[in-house]
């Protein structure tokens, strides 16, 4: 596909995770079915968070470069594109705060077990919906938190883990449930070093 004419853009330059997606969701919600809009942004994840975003909102992500340190995407709207609402994208923050809390607690918590694996996840929407899944199963060994910097400076979760064992296993049991699981890191010390797959 070489030339894409866009209807609007949007230069996000400058915002980090989640405002990039945020403000695009909230663009196309506003915008007719086939137009197109072009998004720039130099938030390091936006790249995979676009395509994550336009898997799950129906609208169709045409190309997406790189130039400048830039990533630019061009999006069309769908006729069977859903968007979400300001509301979700408020909850969306509400669950960062409460995964930052949660990891804080463990943190400074003496009687909690340190987690020594983290298991990746493809996108956000991957590791809630992990967490979800784990819970009905009764499965009370991960806890999903931010993911370290160390691991990759952008806006993503993973479930922290004590034992490779129990990591490898949970990671398995993901992996059967149809869930976009990436990799299983271990902390040694202050480094994290990826051990599976």
């Amino acid at each position: 596909m070489e030339n894409v004419k866009e209807d609007r853009t949007l230069d996000l330059s400058g915002l980090s995770c989640p405002l990039p997606v945020v403000m695009t969701s909230e663009t196309m919600r506003k915008m007719e079915e086939g137009q197109v809009l072009k998004v720039i942004s130099t938030d390091p994840g936006f790249e995979r968070d676009i395509w994550s975003w336009a898997k799950q909102s129906g609208n169709i992500l045409l190309k997406v470069e790189k130039e400048d340190g830039k990533t630019i995407a061009y999006i069309k709207k769908a006729s069977e594109a859903h968007e979400p609402s300001l509301w979700y994208w408020i909850k969306f923050h509400s669950l960062g705060v409460k995964l930052h809390i949660r990891q804080f607690c463990i943190q400074i918590n003496p009687f909690v077990k340190k987690p020594t694996h983290f298991i990746t996840f493809s996108a956000i929407s991957e590791g809630t919906r992990a967490e979800k899944e784990l819970k009905k199963l009764g499965e009370k060994d991960a806890v999903l938190i931010p993911i370290p910097d160390e691991i990759d400076p952008r806006c993503g979760v993973v479930l922290a883990v004590h034992g490779e064992k129990k990591a490898r296993e949970i990671y398995e049991k993901l992996k059967d449930m149809d869930i976009a699981v990436e990799a299983i890191y271990e902390k040694k010390g202050k480094e994290y070093e990826r051990v599976y797959p």
